[in-house]
């Protein structure tokens, strides 16, 4: 999301530009790519630009230190417009390697403690087969939990990470905050379970929630296992 920014610039002693407005991240031109720290995605107003090359011009400044000033803003406003997310993804990574951490990690930490808490519940209703005989999954499908279909999509056994494994976080949060694909060397999540199983009584609530104001249905029952709950 675009942001706009207004920032006070003193480029000379005893002068001042107020409320120059800068924007993030509505334009990212291909000619001049560099790193989002040296100004790339940034944009100023163009009278701000002129006062500034007219300072230049009087001798009150040099290009140098114009350059100077304008780098120091952007640097300030990183944290404010959330550059960060428009990082490289591959970049993110490395760094969050580097130092054990960033924010992306930190945004996404309390998602992976549910993330956690959830799988584990799912794996324990999965060794309640008698108490838990239905389930679904994201397709929408509903089958019962003997049913080849699923079986074949679960892992083997449950291994979850500890809450606090770093490496696992940062699959998690760098997998989740990507723009486009992951990148390729991260730990696959393989603790997820990918159904819900489910009581009858919770199947059929969960039917119903599913079947529209008319009768029509927003799932589908496998042909296979031919659940009846």
């Amino acid at each position: 999301m675009p942001s706009s920014h207004k920032v006070t610039l003193r480029p000379a002693p005893a002068t001042e530009l107020p409320e120059v407005e800068f924007t993030f991240g509505s334009s990212f031109p291909r000619p001049r790519e560099r790193m989002i720290r040296e100004g790339y995605g940034f944009e100023i107003e163009l009278p701000a630009v002129l006062d500034l090359l007219a300072g230049i011009d009087d001798g009150v400044l040099t290009a140098g230190e114009a350059k100077a000033l304008l780098l120091k803003v952007v640097d300030g406003m990183y944290e404010r417009a959330d550059c960060w997310r428009y990082e490289d993804d591959e970049d993110k990574l490395g760094w969050c390697r580097r130092a054990g951490t960033c924010r992306t990690c930190e945004r996404h930490r309390a998602a992976f403690a549910a993330s956690l808490t959830r799988a584990a519940e799912r794996w324990r209703r999965w060794t309640l087969p008698e108490q838990y005989p239905y389930a679904t999954g994201n397709a929408n499908g509903l089958h019962e939990v003997g049913c080849p279909v699923l079986r074949r999509e679960l892992p083997q056994e449950f291994c979850p990470p500890a809450a606090d494994d770093a490496e696992a976080l940062r699959s998690f949060a760098h997998h989740h905050d990507a723009y486009d694909q992951p990148p390729a060397d991260l730990t696959p999540l393989r603790y997820a379970i990918p159904f819900e199983a489910m009581t009858a009584e919770e199947a059929r609530g969960w039917m119903e929630r599913n079947t529209g104001p008319k009768g029509g249905r927003h799932y589908h029952r496998c042909a296979r296992c031919a659940p009846t709950p």
